[in-house]
């Protein structure tokens, strides 16, 4: 399969299987997360389906929907302070806010994207029932579609507040966060400069290249 049609097809699937963990604004902080992700499927769809016709004619309108219902569960600032690895601690205040925006403004667009033409789907938390031990959990799940199986697993950890945060997600074997920071640390050696980095972020060409 031609690298970018595989990532096409693989990333349907993926956005989609992101947004049903993350699609939880009503999510209390006494919230199960096995439960949490087991019960948005519908709500992400909702939106989907109540948005995505602005995708072409207003897309800011869409991303903008999409946005305000994942940045309360999606922890973009430890993610994005990850994906910066080491170079983080070199980078300063400004640089690091200036990342964290420019990565959630990348991710949030192109899982909109992503996931703007999808249907009906059918979502399974291979375990429902547990009762989180600690702070950090990693939920299973899998989705079925049109294009097969997508197997996920979901970090999820519980900030000081009792909020449950996701900060990864490992679809396939493919651990996202680890692409993003190799990604990274590649466009350190490219460019010699964070703010170039910056400038030339774009989170959907690394996870191309190592999906398709």
């Amino acid at each position: 399969m031609n690298g970018r049609v595989g990532f096409a097809v693989w990333l349907r699937a993926a956005l989609c299987t992101l947004f049903v963990s993350a699609w939880a604004s009503a999510a209390s902080a006494a919230q199960n997360p096995y439960a949490m992700i087991e019960g948005v499927s519908e709500n992400l769809l909702g939106v989907i389906r109540a948005n995505a016709q602005y995708l072409e004619s207003d897309p800011q309108r869409y991303y903008s929907a999409v946005d305000s219902v994942l940045n309360p569960v999606v922890d973009f600032n430890f993610i994005a302070r990850g994906v910066m690895g080491r170079y983080a601690k070199q980078a300063t205040a400004d640089q690091r806010a200036r990342f964290a925006s420019t990565f959630r403004r990348d991710l949030v667009a192109t899982f909109a994207r992503g996931v703007a033409g999808f249907g009906s789907m059918d979502v399974k938390v291979v375990n429902p029932g547990s009762t989180p031990n600690g702070n950090r959990v990693n939920v299973l799940q899998e989705v079925r579609s049109k294009e097969g199986v997508t197997k996920v697993s979901y970090t999820l950890v519980r900030n000081r507040a009792g909020q449950w945060k996701l900060i990864n997600v490992i679809l396939n074997g493919v651990n996202l966060g680890k692409t993003f920071r190799s990604q990274f640390a590649q466009s350190m050696q490219t460019y010699g400069d964070i703010d170039k980095v910056i400038s030339n972020w774009s989170a959907a060409e690394e996870v191309a290249d190592q999906v398709g």
